[in-house]
């Protein structure tokens, strides 16, 4: 997963048949290597039948099966960001959550050091956030771009 604040996005994304295929990022990105079969996104329409409005309802689940004081710090700056996440699904296909409006650190998080040495020690980070489009694929070419721009993985 690549993460980065919203506010580097510099000019308006490019999206053609609802694929991202160009987008300029200043600043860091932020690669995220998630356990298989464990972090996943949900992004359900929600309608409001008074006033005729629909948006998507994001949220990403994050398992973080490790932690190092340099992650801490980075989950620290996270918290107080509205962020961009894109995510690279079981199919090897990436998608954008939070493109226009961010996502946000839930309260819903945790961290855990484990009791026995089965146990996982690492963080459950919750993202939320709301937007008027649906979720968006994102170009191969893109992500390779965004990927020389990355800061150390964790």
């Amino acid at each position: 997963m690549l993460l980065f604040p919203v506010g580097n996005i510099s000019g308006t994304p490019t999206i053609t048949a609802n694929e991202i295929t160009s987008m300029t990022v200043t600043g860091e990105v932020f690669l995220y290597k998630l356990k298989s079969n464990l972090s996943s996104y949900t992004a359900p329409i929600k309608v409001n039948k008074e006033n005729g409005t629909l948006w998507y309802e994001q949220s990403l689940s994050m398992i973080l099966a490790s932690d190092t004081k340099e992650l801490r710090s980075e989950i620290h700056l996270l918290a107080q960001n509205e962020v961009c996440c894109l995510v690279e699904k079981a199919n090897g296909t990436w998608v954008a959550l939070g493109l226009n409006e961010g996502l946000q650190v839930a309260d819903a998080n945790e961290y855990t050091s484990g009791v026995l040495k089965s146990d996982r020690q690492g963080h459950v980070i919750v993202l939320n956030g709301m937007e008027n489009d649906e979720v968006p694929d994102v170009a191969d070419a893109l992500i390779t771009t965004l990927l020389g721009q990355q800061s150390p993985a964790i």
